[in-house]
């Protein structure tokens, strides 16, 4: 039995209550930037935005809205619904959503874990164009186990993230030195047949 099945049984032989998000985090919304705003205010503070890639950093920019530990979501789009942890100075886009945790018995991290898990399910793809809005993510309702089990859950599923990182950092690597190789492969065998031909015309 592991330590979370140890501590579980120990802390929560009843069950775990279940919480509305609303009741648990301040819930808001970032501001509209645009790109000429972030040209023209260029600086050292992440702006984040809809998009997944490069971790959602629209750009950069000289002052920020947010200092501290935060959970952005996505709020428009076709990445609607996906979560992400942060720390540090920064700002946010309009069609991000903004979660700050604001009572003591509630880890950020394992908020950020249990949304990634659930919050794709309250999507809606009304009109065409996926939506998740502030009101439905304050509605959603997450289990909120003692304290104790929430940090050893982070602790292990931090380390897994950490080997996933490690394995596509290893996978990209080895990827690039395939790349390499084939080229090189590639270019000696053409190398190889103007020879030929070289030598068939000689």
């Amino acid at each position: 039995m592991s330590k979370v099945d140890n501590l579980i049984k120990e802390l929560c032989s009843e069950g775990v209550s279940l919480k509305p998000i609303g009741s648990i985090c301040k819930v808001s919304r970032g501001r509209v930037m645009s790109k000429d705003y972030l040209r023209d205010n260029a600086g050292e503070y992440p702006v984040y935005s809809s998009q997944t890639a490069s971790n959602g950093v629209f750009g950069k920019i000289n002052t920020y809205d947010y200092d501290g530990e935060y959970i952005t979501w996505t709020t428009d789009g076709a990445n609607a619904g996906s979560i992400f942890y942060r720390t540090g100075k920064f700002s946010i886009t309009n069609v991000c959503g903004l979660l700050k945790v604001n009572v003591s018995n509630v880890d950020s991290g394992f908020l950020t874990y249990i949304l990634g898990t659930v919050a794709k399910k309250y999507v809606s793809s009304g009109m065409g164009n996926p939506k998740l809005m502030s009101n439905v993510m304050s509605s959603i309702k997450v289990p909120i186990p003692p304290l104790e089990v929430q940090k050893e859950i982070v602790n292990i599923l931090d380390k897994f993230t950490q080997l996933e990182a490690e394995l596509s950092a290893e996978l990209s690597a080895r990827r690039k030195q395939y790349d390499f190789y084939r080229n090189q492969l590639l270019t000696f065998e053409q190398q190889d047949s103007q020879r030929e031909r070289e030598t068939l015309n000689g």
